[in-house]
């Protein structure tokens, strides 16, 4: 007797082969068998007949890490189908830490998006094993599935100083890289654009790329640039894998720089040219035109150096705002100037702050804040991270249409969200976030799959499920396949959207009817139950 049974659905396996009908038999946390399972009993039923049944999606790219420490029911990718979130990415994560360096972390984290959640930040955990470890007893509604950042590696070590690390230094960088390895991560993030990436040199990470070849380890990077210089970032990126010998995932691919849009082919040639040589590469993205970042971010990275507390010093001196100005508008050598290369300050939008007499502000532009102040774009930018202590988030509007489909259409790039997995209430529902943190793999199937018919839902859907785990090397799970885990998504093709709006992001995507996450109910016609069986999914 099964514990629980499917029937009638459209099967979409994972693999990309055509949707056949059939039933799938669930015992205890395993996909027990698959086909005409008329005969045999379950305990309980699900009637999946005019639904798609496919493996639960896998989101390539989140930055769930504190989402599930603070609410265990952050629930708006399970409203996207969602069964398992890929944490730590763009070298931003919680762990491995010291002690001496938990402040400097602590405030470099407030800085990026998990700065959004209004809470006080805290560490209780140094290794990333002890980090996982507190998911035992409370345990999330989705699986997690961890990287190393190496942002929180090198701040460990060297905090936010610039300049090559000694060999000492790089040696303890290379003993946490490894120990988090053997802690399960399933690879190595770096966040090239920020702290304390803009810091590393290629040489730096490729040691450490070295250091997770043994564990089949992935470098998962945000390259130095996605902007004017993306050609030679990815070039950047391609040389540290082939140097290491670890297979590359470029993360939230996209053409930034309004100078590049429409050049998709550009980096699909070196893509190919890389694949030619040996180079293992995949990407990922949004399916969104606009970004969200840190309005930090968009501060030359010299500003950085010490810390957040130098930054925020720094910038209320009327000579550095005027370099600022200078900097933003000529460039600096190896950085992504995000207001030059996105079209100025009017693409830039307050997503969130945390201080309720700043609330005003979310929903607005840079440049109508700075028209309310009567004051120009980088006064207004620079006071309001005074205010918010560096915790401010910002969407901009830079991309082309047609560029994100051109690469939605690419058989090696997966999906991911690149936010946090948020909720309508309590602790996680705040600003104006991303659309993406409630509508990505629902917008991805609905509007670029069914509608706009880039491609069939079984080549879309294994875009988000076999691919990932065959990534990231994620044991039994991106299929449906007897033995495997039970991570099931049931959905209506032909209702499934991501409805939430930048005006209105809070808005959980429709069409998901049924989410199975290790083979327990953790969304039933389309609600949320109370069960969270989700697992850490190591190597």
């Amino acid at each position: 007797m099964f514990d629980l049974k499917i029937e009638n659905g459209r099967i979409v396996d994972g693999t990309g082969v055509k949707a056949y009908l059939g039933d799938i038999g669930i015992m205890g946390d395993t996909i027990a068998a698959i086909g005409d399972l008329t005969e045999f009993e379950s305990r309980n039923t699900i009637d999946a007949r005019g639904k798609m049944v496919s493996p639960g999606f896998i989101d390539m790219h989140t930055h769930s890490d504190f989402s599930f420490v603070y609410d265990a029911k952050a629930n708006s990718h399970l409203y996207n189908g969602v069964t398992t979130d890929v944490i730590s990415n763009c070298g931003i994560g919680p762990a491995p830490i010291t002690d001496e360096r938990k402040d400097t972390l602590i405030a470099y984290l407030g800085t990026r998006l998990v700065g959004s959640i209004p809470v006080e930040l805290q560490l209780p955990w140094n290794s990333l094993r002890e980090y996982l470890d507190t998911f035992k007893k409370n345990p999330p509604c989705i699986n997690l599935a961890p990287l190393v950042a190496q942002g929180a590696i090198r701040i460990a070590v060297m905090g936010l100083e610039q300049g090559d690390a000694s060999p000492e230094q790089l040696e303890m960088m290379r003993k946490l890289t490894r120990e988090a390895m053997e802690d399960g991560a399933l690879g190595l993030s770096t966040g090239l654009v920020y702290m304390p990436g803009e810091y590393t040199s290629k040489e730096e990470v490729a040691e450490l790329c070295k250091v997770i070849k043994p564990y089949g380890g992935v470098y998962c990077t945000h390259m130095r640039t996605e902007s004017d210089s993306i050609l030679e970032a990815i070039e950047e990126a391609l040389w540290i894998a082939g140097e290491a010998g670890v297979p590359v995932e470029i993360s939230h691919l996209k053409l930034l720089s309004q100078t590049m849009l429409g050049k998709t082919q550009l980096v699909l040639d070196t893509f190919a040219k890389a694949e030619k040589a040996g180079i293992d590469i995949h990407f990922d993205l949004y399916p969104y035109t606009a970004g969200l970042t840190s309005l930090a971010a968009c501060l030359p990275p010299w500003l950085f150096e010490g810390g957040v507390d130098k930054l925020l010093e720094r910038i209320r001196e009327a000579d550095v705002r005027r370099r600022i100005r200078k900097e933003i508008e000529e460039g600096l050598p190896g950085w992504q100037n995000f207001v030059k290369s996105a079209g100025g300050w009017q693409k830039f939008y307050v997503s969130s702050v945390s201080r309720e007499e700043n609330k005003k502000y979310e929903g607005k532009f840079i440049t109508q804040i700075a028209e309310l102040q009567h004051t120009d774009p980088l006064d207004a930018a620079c006071d309001l991270l005074l205010a918010e202590n560096g915790r401010v988030q910002m969407n901009y509007y830079a991309m082309d249409e047609q560029d994100v489909m051109t690469f939605l259409k690419q058989p090696n790039g997966s999906i991911g969200s690149d936010t946090m997995s948020l909720n309508v209430a309590g602790v996680l529902n705040f600003g104006k976030p991303h659309p993406r943190a409630f509508g990505t793999h629902a917008r991805f199937l609905g509007y670029f799959v069914r509608d706009k018919q880039l491609m069939s839902f079984e080549e879309g859907i294994r875009k988000m499920t076999s691919l990932p785990a065959q990534i990231l090397h994620m044991k039994s799970r991106g299929l449906l396949k007897p033995g495997y885990f039970a991570d099931i998504t049931i959905f209506d093709p032909q209702i499934i959207s991501g409805i939430a709006t930048y005006d209105d992001p809070q808005q959980y995507a429709v069409g998901v009817q049924t989410v199975i996450v290790n083979g327990q109910i953790a969304l039933k016609e389309g609600r949320q139950t109370d069960v969270c069986a989700g697992q850490v999914v190591t190597r």
